[in-house]
């Protein structure tokens, strides 16, 4: 797993690299075959065919070769490295430069995928009041024991609802709750809509992750409640829920 992890940050920084063509004739260090495989999967992605390529290594910073001309570079995480394949009778490397692998294990550095957002997506088409539970994206109707099954664990992060109020009770409070039901129980976290007036109104928010945890199996469902005779119609609601995978 956490080879992985550090392979989702080398992803992005192998944007930033050094391309250049010549004979091949340097010497380069060994690597290991997981950072060698990725090296040449990245290379891959950029029209140098893996059948192609006849050697992947790690070049010392103190001796670069002339192909490379890097000035004032103070990280020792960085690392450059070389790729030799053939192109038609000619035998060509592209350089690559990146961060080490091999200097973030060694130094314990805590490198951290970036973490996976998805949106469950709730709603109702149609007027509601009182106390309703809203319907899944395919239109099934959730209760406190039907809902979306969570496959991994994670957290709710953010909620967001959209809808119209049509019917309001002048003179007294109106407000419209949308809550959120782990197992058929409420997590403390939801949106709050103003229902004092007519027409559209929105609400969002958002939290850190890990507050309302949730583990793989888990069940949510969302609830609207309405007060003093109030009436909505055409809901949408969006749950963001949070993984590290």
């Amino acid at each position: 797993m956490k080879r992985i992890l550090v392979f989702s940050v080398l992803a992005i920084v192998l944007l930033v690299s050094v391309f250049a063509s010549s004979v091949v004739g340097s010497d380069i260090d060994g690597i290991s075959e997981d950072v060698s495989d990725f090296v040449q999967d990245f290379v891959g992605k950029r029209g140098i065919a893996e059948e192609d390529i006849t050697g992947v290594g790690q070049i010392d910073f103190n001796a670069l070769p002339k192909e490379v001309n890097i000035k004032n570079v103070g990280d020792t995480n960085l690392a450059i490295y070389e790729v030799n394949y053939s192109e038609g009778n000619q035998e060509k490397k592209v350089f690559v430069v990146t961060y080490s692998l091999e200097q973030l294990q060694k130094q314990g550095d805590l490198i951290v995928a970036q973490d996976k957002r998805n949106f469950l997506n709730f709603g109702y088409s149609g007027v509601m009041k009182g106390t309703s539970f809203l319907e899944t994206i395919s239109g099934v109707e959730t209760s406190e024991a039907k809902g979306y099954v969570l496959p991994r664990d994670g957290s709710i992060t953010a909620v967001s609802t959209n809808l119209e109020v049509i019917q309001t009770n002048p003179g007294q409070e109106g407000r419209i709750e949308i809550i959120v039901l782990k197992n058929g129980q409420p997590i403390s976290f939801g949106n709050t809509l103003d229902a004092e007036t007519l027409g559209i109104k929105k609400d969002y928010d958002t939290q850190s992750k890990n507050t309302a945890a949730f583990k793989a199996g888990d069940v949510i469902s969302v609830l609207v409640k309405g007060q003093n005779n109030t009436a909505w119609r055409d809901v949408i609601t969006l749950v963001e829920i949070t993984t590290a995978d």
